[in-house]
């Protein structure tokens, strides 16, 4: 199956790249090369509206790997 992302809604896109994110700051703390609290500093910088799904996300990864 083939997926072009740049066909996507802008909203869809955005939702991908924190996903990214998240992701990435859940694969950061299982390497041992961030805290908890660092990830959680970032994911309080952001606008409300995002911090919710990032936090959701990052704890859902965390649990995956």
């Amino acid at each position: 199956m083939n997926y072009n992302l740049c066909l996507l809604p802008r909203n869809e896109k955005y939702q991908i790249q924190l996903d990214y994110e998240a992701s990435y700051w859940a694969y950061q703390i299982k390497k041992g090369k961030t805290s908890r609290d660092v990830v959680y500093g970032n994911i309080l910088a952001r606008p409300s509206s995002e911090q919710d799904y990032l936090k959701q996300q990052f704890e859902q990864y965390l649990t995956v790997m």
